[in-house]
């Protein structure tokens, strides 16, 4: 692979991320509907991978018409992703709930140190506490982005820096506690759109996992 393509992959890596992390920190509404790709032709080949198959699950699940309601959507975003009534929905979307049981713990307090050497600050103030699901995946986003933005630069050593920083936020954080939050919300929802969503989430983590090792290893 060259620079430019690796450039390409961490762009589409970045946006995949900011994609998704719209979708968990505030409801449906048809802007993202109509963000989502449309499913092709039923005579085409069998899915290529995992991620394939999570995104066309994605497309099937979505509805299309202008007409439909977002209120069974906005009402189960809220019941799944709030946390607003224990045992109503699965422990809300935070690292330190997920992995210690509380809000704001030793978890939230290394999310941001993360982002603070990573030179950033909060990442989604709208999400509360930066160890929110929404908030994780933009920082993903924002890493690829400005690895996209070295290798187009030809700075090698930051590109690989953001690289880096990619495999350790997955490694510490995203991929230790957000499958197993994703995988509640496929057990748990009332609606196909989100159980898509989570599939996808697991499966472009464990994409991401095996993208960013490759790189490195062609790397060295």
């Amino acid at each position: 692979m060259t620079q430019n393509d690796f450039s390409a992959a961490a762009e589409d890596r970045s946006r995949f991320f900011w994609w998704l992390s719209e979708w968990f920190i505030s409801p449906p509404d048809q802007e993202k509907l109509g963000s989502i790709p449309q499913a092709g032709a039923a005579s085409q080949p069998e899915p290529a991978d995992a991620l394939d198959a999570a995104w066309r699950a994605v497309s099937n699940a979505a509805p299309r018409t202008d007409q439909i309601s977002l209120d069974p959507l906005g009402v189960e975003f809220t019941r799944l992703l709030s946390g607003v009534q224990e045992g109503l929905g699965p422990p809300p979307p935070f690292e330190s709930v997920w992995r210690e049981d509380r809000l704001i713990g030793e978890s939230t307090v290394a999310v941001i140190d993360a982002y603070a050497r990573a030179g950033f600050a909060d990442i989604a103030p709208e999400a509360g506490p930066q160890d929110h699901i929404s908030a994780e995946l933009k920082f993903m986003a924002m890493l690829a982005l400005r690895e996209a933005e070295a290798w187009q630069a030809e700075e090698t050593t930051a590109a690989r820096q953001r690289l880096t920083q990619q495999q350790d936020f997955l490694a510490s954080h995203l991929a230790a506690w957000a499958p197993c939050w994703a995988e509640a919300i496929v057990q748990q929802t009332r609606e196909p759109l989100f159980a898509a969503l989570a599939e996808l989430l697991k499966a472009g983590l464990d994409q991401t996992e095996r993208e960013l090792s490759d790189i490195t290893q062609q790397l060295r």
